[in-house]
């Protein structure tokens, strides 16, 4: 630092959003030493200066939910959350992640992961550095390696499962006392490593490599209420769940509240959303939200767009949630043929698709298109219309397409869920939902949801005006932070740290407009979208994307709660 200059890096003229829904200001932002040293009119030079006339300048943003617990260790980014405006991420979502996990384990752990988050297995074969085994050791290979974002994790009971049972028998139910008692000690062990909480999945849809149910669904309410409890023994962070049902039933409620009890902490959930064979769910839930709070502090994500996916049947999983589908599919692709061409198997397809309601696709024909296609008679076409056309019933038409190439017809589903504008907006100015739901990292060839910080403010605050700047940038940040016990980030306070994002409001935009492929390690591909109209983003100080480039800056670090333990005390 030269001797005129009293910051490391000063913001000025922009329009200062400080997180807090305090009105937005012009003024500047000094940063020293990774954190946001003053606001306002700020007089001391920086051995650094930009100029952010015309621009908004804001906290970074918090991205919750994410599965980026292996692409970490080839990207320490985070693309594509890094590319919109997200400097900090929460891994080890769901119940799922890769620590702790015996060096013999590591084989089956990235099977697992093939096909309940859909990560390509030779990108965690080729990617992967495999430095750990406590989660301890995983969060201190990734600060080793260096990261281009912040992270913090919450304690995934799957592996915890994995490693006191073994992986060939966590479909065991039923623990002894002793083994209970190792996982408990595993929990506390993740708390004194700076982890959130205890992470679980219960929901049918993820399933494990075979299409089995996963060890946190396998486990009794008894043992996962007793993992649970732990927080009591540390009063931070907060408990995550993906239920049973997405569509927040009396009886998800039931289980939510009695674990916030349990707990002593903030609940969070995945997610509240817009579904098509459920007309007016969404609202109900919003409804059972706001009473569940006015006995305990329970949370849910929420979609800030509209959600589509692209799909074949060689590696699909978001039809697990249904029996039948999962029965047919979740097998070697031999048999996955032989179910499709079977009429009885056919029958049983349609069954759930008439009958199953605890489901994610709402089974709408006339908006699954044919995106791609050898089969060049079908290729831009609608199912339902093929159907009608042929004079087939349109499930057995979807299985003929299908087969027609031996399950590669790349299909898209246009209202997976959140397609009703009114639903979505009134879900993401709810004020016990939290926007996000990236699922970064996951769902590499099927999903495209990084983007959704953009879409806020361009959708909803810019041109729908559902939002206000400062409202927004305090979901997107603060109050994201805050639901989920993360402490000390999400504003532009003095003496907090200088995650920033610096961008054009009316140059913002998603590009391309909708999502397009590329190439992975490993030789796997993943849709994309990137933005323009960032014009900085900023993690700890300093800048990792100056438009839209990346600086190879690696300033990220990992955020542990204040029941953090060094390992020499320890």
């Amino acid at each position: 630092m030269s001797p005129q200059a009293q910051y490391d890096l000063v913001i000025r003229g922009g329009r200062v959003v400080d997180g807090t829904r305090m009105p937005a200001f012009v003024g500047d932002v000094a940063i020293k030493d990774g954190k946001v040293a003053a606001l306002g009119r700020v007089s001391g030079q920086g051995t650094r200066e930009i100029d952010a006339r015309g621009l908004v300048v804001a906290p970074g943003f918090i991205d919750v939910h994410t599965h980026y617990d292996a692409q970490l260790n080839w990207d320490p980014y985070a693309s594509q959350s890094c590319w919109h405006g997200i400097t900090s991420i929460v891994v080890a979502a769901c119940g799922f992640g890769f620590s702790p996990c015996k060096p013999e384990d590591r084989e089956r752990a990235m099977q697992r992961m093939t096909r309940v988050e859909a990560i390509p297995y030779e990108s965690m074969k080729q990617g992967m550095r495999w430095d750990w085994v406590s989660q301890r050791d995983y969060l201190e290979s990734l600060e080793r390696a260096g990261l281009g974002v912040n992270v913090a994790s919450y304690i995934p009971q799957s592996p915890i499962r994995a490693w006191v049972l073994g992986e060939d028998d966590t479909r065991r139910e039923k623990v002894t006392p002793e083994e209970l008692e190792q996982m408990k000690e595993l929990v506390r062990e993740g708390y004194r490593a700076g982890a959130l909480g205890l992470s679980t999945d219960l929901n049918l849809i993820d399933r494990d490599f075979d299409g089995s149910k996963l060890p946190s669904l396998i486990a009794s309410s008894e043992e996962t209420e007793a993992l649970i409890g732990i927080a009591q023994e540390f009063n931070v962070g907060s408990i995550e769940v993906t239920p049973e049902s997405l569509h927040l039933g009396p009886d998800e409620a039931t289980m939510l509240e009695r674990w916030a009890e349990i707990s002593g902490r903030p609940v969070y959930y995945n997610a509240i959303l817009q579904v098509h064979h459920l007309p007016g769910q969404w609202k109900e839930a919003l409804h059972r939200l706001e009473d569940m709070n006015t006995r305990h502090r329970i949370f849910a994500l929420g979609n800030t767009h509209r959600i589509e996916s692209l799909f074949n049947l060689v590696d699909y999983n978001l039809f697990d949630d249904m029996p039948a589908w999962n029965a047919a599919l979740a097998c070697p692709m031999e048999q996955r043929l032989a179910n499709l061409r079977n009429p009885e198997i056919r029958a049983k397809l349609q069954h759930d698709l008439d009958h199953y309601t605890n489901r994610l696709w709402a089974g709408n024909w006339e908006r699954m298109k044919i995106f791609d296609s050898s089969q060049a008679e079908y290729k831009g076409r609608y199912v339902g219309e093929i159907a009608r056309c042929k004079g087939m019933n349109p499930l057995d038409m979807f299985c003929e397409i299908a087969l027609g190439e031996e399950l590669r017809t790349l299909f898209l589903i246009e209202d997976l869920n959140n397609s009703v504008d009114e639903a979505v907006g009134e879900i993401v100015s709810h004020p016990f939902v939290i926007p996000g739901l990236s699922d970064g990292g996951a769902h590499t060839q099927f999903l495209c949801l990084g983007k959704y910080p953009t879409v806020m403010l361009t959708k909803w605050v810019r041109d729908e005006k559902k939002l206000t700047l400062e409202e927004a940038h305090w979901r997107l940040s603060h109050m994201s932070a805050a639901a989920i016990g993360l402490e000390g980030i999400g504003t532009l306070q003095p003496g907090m740290p200088a995650d920033i994002v610096v961008y054009d409001l009316e140059a913002l935009k998603i590009t391309p407009s909708e999502p397009v492929y590329e190439d992975i390690i490993g030789g796997g591909k993943r849709l994309i979208q990137k933005a323009d109209g960032y014009r900085y983003i900023i993690v700890n100080g300093v800048p990792t994307f100056e438009d839209g480039e990346c600086t190879g800056a690696l300033p990220g670090r990992v955020l542990r709660t204040s029941a953090y333990v060094p390992r020499d005390q320890v």
